[in-house]
């Protein structure tokens, strides 16, 4: 009837309050929670997404959101203390007769007895009411021939259980005695609070099986590399593969604590295909030794117990203890709430270790320019493959949240988006039955989950951005990607909503007769790639090896390290800057100096010519420019970084696009810049020139896009 209270694993465990991590609510939680507390008190109550405030009958209590991880660390407990406040307040509190003889202490009171037939059970209530310090902390229920609220005794007990020094903390018991009257929404909450916790990276999350939990990690490390890092620990036997635990360093106590973890061919284990198997018998592992490629399968008698020393068996604890060591660079598992999370850990976003389809110049250039600036417009003509490799990109790094939630969305522009309302939504006075609610756009969304999730990148692919005039509709949206600390204002949406620093923008432009210019406010605030597909690369589409499918998710931690990578850029920590300090001849000898007197040297030079006819370029540009020759080198090896081809990219992507008039305007400054390209080298640029030029003496009218 009764569980028992000192039970070690309902019991909270101990933390230290200095590290409670923040908790942010979604917004269905805020809602049942401020309507929980409403209930309860009352009255008037406020809960947002990250402090809450409540009117009781004495005064006002306000608290942090990180009161609701101290609850959730409390579930266990506080589940298996209700069931004893409930049988109280139904069964005994008005029972007159079963009152008096609690008061007296007759515990051998016939009534009482029939109470509670069960000996232990009667035990464990006595416990309770009386608060026996060594079964239940807290006040004595009974206070004279008075008997206190639960919700009193409730809140004493949670409150001796975890400390929280606090002035409002004896409000953390009322908190959690509503959550316990509530199973679902306490349920909700451990899930979303388990999942911030666990999830706060590349983590996933083992199952609680424990032979299925060993699988999982072997599967892991095996997909790094083989056993390599484990292989000296390995004996090799006629029928099994185990563990030498001497040979770990003193990494776990004396014994046999992975006695096997492989059965070889040989072995009676590894052929079993029955119920009754003792292997995995769906795959197989190949472990490379310097004598023999050894086959086997792996075990599935695991046992999840204490690490006493002469232990013998399979131990989880052990295998967790040795991978957390041997593949520290890599991996690491924790536990979080009671549940096992295994995190990928990626410290560096580099290009070589990209799928062969990502490894292309137009790739390069795109994901160079995502890191060193979160806007990028791809423009080309219809079908040369802008949306698919944003798409491509995207899924590459894509993440899931437990709701199933991706990091990533795709917006099709329409020829009707006349303002802003098609990216940041707008209230709607008539629905809910007249109560009003803000209509929330896909991208008001996504903003919403970045928020939540600040170490992953999210992508917004606003696809032929152009089918409108972008001003119309994208003008706010525009400013508020350039002055993130500044959040949105938007009538009838009652949270605070910021603009997510881990948000990147990729808009597409078709060039047609159906779509509109971009303005230079928005070419300004971009890298724009135009997209040019090779010949070579189009006829592969006619093999199987040009067919690209959904690419697969990397999940290794790759999303996290290139947002990392990106935030180090775009705070000015450039590696690159020794680099450019470095002395410096061109292929003529016409120069000497530095890396970073060259690159002053041939903006300088840009900058001369196209100030004469007005087209001069500010310190954000710059900036930019310097962002992106940072990223480049993060991103290349030393040995592929070539700094006048990213001279020539930038001159490309941030300076040309914002060119646009007629032959009077603009004709003798293209031939200005025709001859700086053949200064020095800049191939892409010039051809890009060129063909505006014939543009221009066609229609005398050119411009970059």
């Amino acid at each position: 009837m009764f569980a028992d209270l000192l039970l070690e694993e309902i019991q909270p465990r101990e933390i230290d309050v200095k590290n409670i991590p923040d908790i942010e609510l979604t917004e269905s939680l805020e809602y049942d929670l401020q309507k929980m507390l409403e209930e309860e008190e009352g009255s008037f109550s406020k809960v947002s997404d990250k402090t809450s405030v409540v009117q009781t009958d004495k005064n006002y209590v306000f608290f942090s959101n990180q009161w609701l991880y101290l609850a959730v660390l409390c579930k266990k407990y506080a589940e298996s203390l209700k069931p004893y406040g409930d049988f109280f307040d139904k069964k005994i509190r008005g029972n007159q007769h079963v009152m008096s003889a609690l008061v007296k202490k007759d515990f051998a009171d016939a009534d009482w007895i029939e109470l509670i037939p069960e000996q232990v059970d009667r035990e464990r209530m006595i416990k309770f009411i009386e608060a026996d310090s060594t079964y239940r902390p807290g006040k004595a229920l009974l206070n004279g021939d008075k008997a206190r609220s639960i919700k009193d005794i409730f809140g004493s007990c949670i409150l001796k259980k975890i400390a929280v020094p606090d002035a409002s903390s004896a409000y953390l018991g009322n908190l959690i005695y509503y959550l316990a009257k509530r199973p679902d929404l306490y349920d909700r909450l451990e899930k979303e609070v388990t999942f911030q916790i666990g999830n706060a990276g590349n983590a996933k999350k083992l199952s609680r099986i424990t032979k299925d939990c060993a699988r999982q990690i072997i599967d892991v490390i095996y997909n790094i590399d083989k056993f390599e890092k484990i292989k000296s620990l390995l004996d090799i036997n006629e029928k099994n593969v185990k563990v030498n635990i001497s040979r770990t360093g003193g990494l776990l106590p004396a014994g046999n604590f992975l006695r096997y973890l492989f059965a070889r061919p040989n072995s009676d284990l590894y052929a079993g295909d029955s119920d009754k198997a003792r292997v995995f018998v769906d795959k197989e592992y190949t472990i490379s030794f310097e004598t023999e490629n050894v086959e086997c399968r792996l075990t599935t008698e695991w046992v999840d117990s204490e690490l006493v020393e002469g232990g013998n068996g399979n131990y989880l604890k052990a295998l967790i203890a040795i991978v957390n060591e041997y593949y520290k660079e890599n991996i690491e598992i924790k536990t979080i709430l009671g549940e096992r999370y295994l995190y990928m850990i990626k410290e560096k976003f580099e290009f070589k270790d990209l799928p062969e389809v990502l490894k292309t110049d137009f790739a390069r250039r795109y994901i160079t320019s995502l890191l060193a600036k979160p806007f990028v417009i791809l423009t080309g003509n219809s079908g040369t493959g802008k949306t698919r490799i944003s798409k491509q990109f995207a899924e590459y790094l894509e993440w899931e949240s437990d709701e199933g939630k991706k990091n990533w969305v795709i917006i099709p522009v329409g020829a009707d988006w006349t303002d802003n309302t098609k990216i940041l939504g707008y209230y709607n006075p008539l629905a809910e039955d007249g109560n009003g609610k803000y209509e929330k756009t896909k991208i008001v969304e996504l903003i919403e989950e970045a928020n939540r999730h600040k170490e992953i990148p999210y992508f917004v692919i606003l696809d032929e951005m152009n089918l409108s005039h972008v001003e119309r509709y994208f003008s706010d949206f525009l400013s508020h990607m350039e002055t993130p600390d500044t959040p949105f204002e938007l009538e009838g949406y009652t949270r605070r909503l910021d603009y997510p620093e881990n948000m990147f923008v990729v808009g597409t432009v078709n060039i047609d007769e159906t779509t509109y210019m971009f303005s230079p406010k928005v070419l300004d605030r971009a890298n724009v790639i135009e997209f040019k597909p090779q010949k070579e690369d189009v006829f592969k589409v006619f093999s199987a090896a040009g067919t690209v499918g959904k690419m697969v998710p990397v999940n290794d931690g790759s999303a996290q390290a290139f947002l990392k990578l990106a935030k180090e850029i775009r705070t000015g920590k450039f590696a690159v800057d020794e680099d450019l300090t470095h002395y410096y001849t061109d292929v003529d000898g016409d120069f000497t100096g530095s890396n970073l007197d060259y690159v002053e040297g041939v903006f300088s030079d840009i900058y001369e010519i196209v100030q004469k006819y007005d087209f001069e370029f500010a310190f954000r540009t710059v900036k930019e420019i310097r962002n992106y020759i940072a990223a480049a080198y993060e991103l290349l090896e030393k040995t592929e970084f070539n700094l006048n081809q990213i001279i020539d990219e930038q001159l490309l992507q941030k300076i040309l696009p914002k060119i646009h008039g007629n032959k009077k305007e603009i004709g003798q400054m293209l031939e200005e810049l025709t001859g700086l390209c053949d200064k020095y080298s800049l191939v892409l640029s010039k051809k890009k020139i060129e063909q505006m030029k014939g543009k221009l003496a066609k229609v005398q009218y050119a411009s970059f896009i």
